[in-house]
């Protein structure tokens, strides 16, 4: 057995209103990992000409595997370390990545930035871990859910911040603004954000971390370029395949290993891998959907012989988006209260059913605007799952292991997300499409496909949510003086209450 001691929390009182302060500085720091995306592929066109290529892909996918690398790495180092210290110093290097891109004379220059930049996407595990540990009970729950659903608020500004920055100051410009709110949201974590007192003294196995970014780089990489490459191609077959295989052996070394980097065995147990799964599964529908909704809703009416489309701009499918980023925040802001009563997994249970008839209304349903508004508005409201997940996780996380923990979770979901969503573009292609007056048109058949996957995913995200537990330890339980103790040997979990 080995026994993690955190000491006693200190008393800080504090007013509500420095809370939800505190919380608004989180989220402007961890909404870089939204923003990445929203503000810099409206401007890919104008990156393709400024530096002459033709690999502009590459802006997101740099991004994509740098945070898929760094995210279970980046956790790890928190909890042994400090979760804020760790959080601020990788904000930081995101800093420094958003200047190098803003000011980069070169294409591979602006690549490096990218990858630095990266490493926001591992901002939001570790928030999370990080709000569960320091915020007083009563906020506890409403900050983790708020924290997790946050980007809706960013789904519903950063298409039109984009079109203004570009439009007003050039297409660098997104750069500068990623690096202002990096800043502010680092001060403001600085200023009324303590550090945790927790931490996980183990030693960091390096030969872990290191198998685990080796198995998660080929992986997420063959994914990213295999629609490109072909998916029979020698290098998808050998980056994915070897992706795979090196985390399997990886996966063997650490059920091994007397101080794993990640516990796997407690991974892998009921509790934590159900509600992991769901999250991920959930996230993945979304993105799914997220990534080629907008083709729909672009593809003039007349195109597809009046099966869908609805011929709108990039702004104005931004209108249309606008009620799922305002459900998400709402359902987050609810569940965050609600949960204390009702338990996580009602939300947990219910969020995939949401998807799934959102997905089933965007498939079958076309023909009017609102029908695409209310489909995908549903997927706001499965939003429900992710703030419960997440919630239900920290509840049950020995409190050494909660960023990691939390890091993990978001690992998983960024590879299934980038999984399907590579499916569905290789299903939406392999029903056919075309060339019509410069804009790309795909089957009638091949746009419902891809809104099958995601219902698909929906129902597989449900069934793995029949076997969450319904019982969990209370969130704002104020158990920071307890000791958690990992049994290394069984991988089970003892909560001793050793009041000292």
């Amino acid at each position: 057995m080995r026994s993690f001691h955190a000491p006693n929390k200190a008393d800080m009182p504090a007013p509500r209103g420095r809370w939800f302060a505190a919380l608004a500085f989180l989220i402007i720091l961890t909404e870089q990992t939204g923003l990445g995306f929203l503000l810099v592929t409206p401007g890919l066109p104008q990156f393709a000409a400024k530096y002459e290529t033709t690999q502009i892909g590459w802006a997101l996918t740099i991004f994509t595997l740098v945070g898929a690398i760094t995210t279970p790495i980046i956790g790890k180092l928190g909890d042994r370390f400090g979760k804020k210290k760790v959080l601020l110093m990788t904000a930081g290097v995101a800093f420094v990545g958003s200047v190098i891109s803003a000011l980069a004379p070169t294409w591979t220059l602006l690549l490096v930035g990218r990858a630095l930049s990266g490493v926001s996407i591992t901002f939001l595990p570790i928030t999370i871990a990080l709000v569960r540990d320091v915020f007083p009970n009563h906020m506890r729950s409403v900050g983790i859910a708020l924290t997790s659903n946050g980007i809706g608020a960013v789904a519903i500004i950063g298409p039109f911040i984009a079109g203004l920055l570009i439009n007003s100051f050039g297409v660098s410009s997104v750069f500068w603004f990623l690096a202002l709110i990096g800043l502010i949201g680092s001060v403001g974590t600085i200023a009324l954000i303590p550090e945790t007192k927790v931490r996980n003294n183990a030693r960091i196995d390096g030969l872990g971390a290191a198998w685990l970014a080796m198995g998660l780089l080929l992986l997420m990489l063959g994914i990213s370029e295999g629609q490109g490459w072909g998916w029979m191609d020698v290098r998808s077959i050998s980056t994915i395949g070897g992706g795979f295989l090196l985390l399997i052996a990886w996966w063997i070394y650490e059920a091994r290993e007397r101080e794993p980097f990640i516990d796997t065995k407690l991974l892998a147990s009921r509790p934590f891998l159900t509600v992991i799964l769901v999250y991920a599964l959930t996230q993945a529908a979304g993105t799914v959907t997220a990534s080629y909704l907008p083709t729909m809703l672009q593809t003039p009416r007349a195109l597809t012989g009046g099966e869908y489309g609805f011929g709108v701009d990039a702004v104005t499918v931004g209108l249309f988006l606008a009620p799922y980023a305002i459900s998400i925040v709402v359902i987050g802001f609810i569940v965050g209260i609600v949960q204390k009563r009702t338990g996580s997994w009602i939300f947990i249970a219910a969020g995939p059913l949401f998807s799934l008839a959102g997905a089933i209304i965007l498939a079958f349903f076309r023909t009017e605007p609102w029908m695409p508004i209310f489909g995908y508005a549903l997927f706001g409201i499965q939003a429900m799952a992710w703030a419960a997940a997440s919630y239900q996780l920290m509840a049950s996380s020995p409190k050494a292991v909660r960023a990691v923990m939390a890091s993990t979770m978001g690992a998983m979901s960024g590879a299934l997300s980038a999984v399907f969503t590579q499916a569905a573009g290789a299903t939406l292609n392999g029903f056919g499409a075309s060339i019509v007056q410069g804009i790309p048109v795909f089957t009638t058949a091949g746009m419902i496909s891809v809104f099958l996957i995601s219902a698909g995913l929906s129902v597989l995200a449900f069934l793995v949510a029949l076997a969450v537990p319904r019982s969990v330890p209370s969130l704002s339980a104020d158990d920071d003086d307890d000791v958690a103790v990992v049994d290394t040997a069984t991988g089970t979990l003892a909560v001793e209450l050793e009041r000292r």
